[in-house]
């Protein structure tokens, strides 16, 4: 129970900060008021979810990562106060967007995406094993959290803003906006996802070795590992292709379907990595 906890906790942190990081960088004269209520609405209720699951289960760090409680010193505490930070601008925003106050709409909403990625940095921190300590590597899992966040909240928006259009009349060029926005954030997932091997390959001891029996179909935990780069990353780029290109004709409601397909994809694909992370302490 613990381990599922502790993947969903992470999920939900991720995607809640990644709605926000994506609504960010949408225009709000462009786009209408109640999509940002909504995403913001949704944003918060994913993170109550998740520090709500925190209060049940208090926080602990699987036993294999070989990090004490006492070795985090007050990072735990400083990462849930900013989560909570996060949480009450976010409502604020959120109440004043069902007042109709648009002004500083946007300003809050940057500022929460702001805060959570601050807190999202300073999780990556607490939630390392002792074989990400010291050097580069001490920033793999900042780095890992923050990208996993965008990927995740840019393919979730993307689908809901898609969606959008059957109710809101809108210029078709922003979803081509926001395919080209989703197709960046994967290329970039991607290299992260690699760059996070190539480190943990070189920088730590035993850790190529480790990555080996990881990929090893028989013996390791193959099988879940060719699955979290097939189902998470492959097929997902292969569909921001044809997202893109439906997008770019005007094809809405095409693009939007293979959204929703992409979206199924990525949080598969993302779910995996965090369990394949709880049971081996390598971020993939």
């Amino acid at each position: 129970m613990f381990n599922i906890s502790f993947i969903l906790v992470l999920f939900l942190y991720q995607l809640s900060v990644g709605i926000l990081m994506t609504l960010a960088v949408m225009p709000l004269k462009e786009v209408d008021r109640k999509f940002y209520q909504l995403s913001s609405g949704l944003a918060a209720v994913l993170m109550a979810i998740a520090l709500g699951m925190v209060v049940y289960y208090p926080f602990e760090l699987p036993k294999n990562f070989g990090i004490s409680t006492e070795q985090l010193g007050s990072l735990p505490q400083w990462a849930l106060g900013l989560f909570c930070l996060y949480l009450a601008v976010l409502l604020f925003s959120y109440l004043r967007l069902r007042m109709k106050k648009i002004a500083g709409a946007k300003t809050l909403v940057r500022i929460s995406a702001g805060i959570g990625m601050v807190a999202l940095a300073v999780q990556g921190l607490v939630y390392r094993p002792d074989s990400l300590y010291g050097g580069l590597k001490a920033w793999v899992m900042p780095i890992d959290f923050l990208t996993a966040a965008m990927f995740l909240g840019v393919f979730m928006l993307a689908m809901v803003f898609g969606h959008w259009y059957l109710v809101q009349a809108m210029p078709k060029r922003l979803l081509r906006r926001m395919t080209e926005i989703l197709i960046l954030i994967l290329v970039v997932r991607v290299l992260v996802v690699g760059g996070s091997l190539w480190v943990y390959g070189s920088q730590v001891s035993g850790g190529a070795e480790a990555i080996s029996n990881l990929m090893d179909m028989w013996q390791g935990h193959g099988m879940f590992f060719w699955q979290r780069i097939l189902t998470g990353l492959a097929i997902p780029l292969v569909l921001s292709y044809m997202i893109y290109s439906t997008a770019k004709i005007g094809a809405n409601q095409s693009a939007t379907g293979l959204l929703y397909v992409g979206v199924v994809f990525v949080i598969i694909g993302e779910m995996i990595s965090k369990y394949m992370f709880v049971m081996s302490g390598i971020p993939i």
